[in-house]
């Protein structure tokens, strides 16, 4: 089949319907918001961000080296852009202390600062220069996506990237640069984990073979403080190509924690971005690492993300939610239980305490929160997803089990909005029929033959 079909094809959808339904479910399941770990694709899919090797050939034409030259560097380094970097970090330590001083603050050229600050700044200044303002951001190409991935509200964000995209997106989250992961309150929520360095600071970035040296050597006390974070939300890996070494080296040395006999952590997706897949590129698992570091993720390939975005936000989150709000009112709780309380700065009152943690109620009610009233919240299925959940390979399946209702109790649950079903308005005249969770198990029932009652 050729590409350009594949996107429309039954065997495409029922693709996405199974993934979609995975998505949610693992939602569902963990009761948490997932957690982000964003590389270097991201940036380059939505506002052309240089790669690694391109951003160090920018830098290198701006000391003046031609396409000839740093081609014939890249070469002699085996086309890698680590000890690449490490070459060009002593050509543009030259250029600046001749030709380039004008280029660069005049702190630079104090005892003390390091040679790879000049390439470093060089190269921060590039990315600065290409990423849009927030302002911008609605006039990009993919900006309804974007629009999208903004309504999933993760609980935290792990990035290798340098620049400030994320910022943009996310109001209210907060960036944690580098080593300050190793210290940082993991309680906390709204977070920017840049485990690479920043643009705001172009000393922390990782670009040369001696930062990689000094970050592998950190670099399991970052993986272990960000365990936690792997091992108890579902886990969205956006922007690294298959087999990447900055996912491999995270997810090896956390693994064997969260990977149980099976080898199988089921609460990573790992999303590989194909712009027109072909069906014998769609995965549903890859394994990551080799030997006995090995270990299967879930995976997705898809050329659109949008529905993906759509599946993490489920419309699940407390609908405007102010995220430096909840940062504040996290922060002020652990302060409480971790200091206050201790010091007997405040007498609790355990009663009124009990009483409040009791009720599903009353704590939501004190933090200002009502409950939701949302079709798509309390329905959150399209019959596709229901009959995957039951093991059919489509809708067909589970629309036979609601006609067998039918014809058992004279009651078609489709006809009516109920705690089975509701008809959502799509459109002037159109709907879009849903499906909550007590419709997966009812039909569960009738398709193994065991006694029922409809609650309509």
């Amino acid at each position: 089949m050729p590409a350009e079909e594949v996107k429309d094809s039954p065997q495409h959808q029922a693709y996405v319907d199974k993934q979609d339904a995975l998505i949610r479910n693992t939602l569902d399941e963990m009761q948490c918001q997932p957690v982000f770990f964003i590389g270097s694709g991201f940036s380059r899919r939505y506002f052309g961000a240089p790669g690694w090797i391109e951003l160090l050939k920018l830098a290198a034409g701006r000391i003046g080296m031609d396409d000839d030259e740093f081609n014939y560097l890249l070469q002699k380094n085996g086309g890698e852009a680590i000890p690449l970097g490490q070459v060009l970090q002593e050509r543009v330590f030259e250029w600046a202390w001749k030709k380039g001083k004008a280029r660069f603050p005049k702190a630079y050229f104090e005892a003390g600062t390091p040679q790879s600050n000049y390439l470093k700044f060089l190269a921060c200044d590039l990315i600065s220069q290409v990423m849009p303002s927030k302002a911008k951001i609605a006039k990009l190409p993919r900006a309804e996506e974007l629009l999208l991935l903004k309504t999933t509200n993760p609980h935290a964000i792990i990035t290798t990237n340098y620049d400030n995209f994320l910022e943009s997106l996310f109001d209210g989250y907060d960036p944690i640069v580098g080593e300050q992961v190793i210290r940082s309150n993991l309680n906390m929520v709204g977070e920017i984990f840049k485990i690479h360095g920043s643009t705001d600071d172009p000393s922390t970035i990782v670009l040369t073979e001696d930062d990689y040296r000094n970050y592998r050597h950190k670099k399991k006390y970052i993986s272990a403080k960000l365990l936690t974070y792997l091992a108890e939300h579902p886990v969205f890996i956006f922007g690294y190509g298959f087999g990447d070494p900055n996912v491999t080296d995270i997810i090896e040395d956390v693994a064997e924690i969260i990977g149980g006999a099976e080898r199988f952590i089921k609460n990573i997706f790992y999303v590989q971005w194909r712009d027109s897949p072909k069906l014998d590129e769609l995965r549903e698992e890859y394994v990551v690492g080799s030997g006995e570091r090995q270990y299967r993720v879930r995976a997705i390939v898809a050329g659109d993300f949008g529905w993906i975005y759509k599946a993490i936000a489920q419309e699940r989150e407390l609908g405007a939610v102010n995220t430096r709000v909840l940062r504040a009112m996290a922060s002020r709780m652990y302060r409480l239980i971790r200091t206050d309380i201790p010091r007997k700065k405040f007498e609790v009152d355990y009663d009124t305490l009990e009483n409040v943690v009791g009720s599903d109620k009353e704590l939501p009610r004190i933090l200002g929160l009502v409950e939701a009233n949302n079709a798509n919240l309390t329905h959150p299925f399209v019959l596709t997803q229901v009959g995957q959940q039951l093991g059919y390979p489509l809708w067909h399946g589970a629309h036979r089990l609601i006609r067998k209702i039918a014809e058992d109790k004279g009651v078609n649950i489709m006809e009516t909005d109920n705690c089975y079903h509701c008809a959502v308005k799509t459109g002037q005249k159109s709907v879009s029929h849903k499906y909550s969770k007590e419709a997966v198990s009812l039909l569960e029932k009738v398709r193994d033959g065991i006694d029922y009652t409809l609650r309509i």
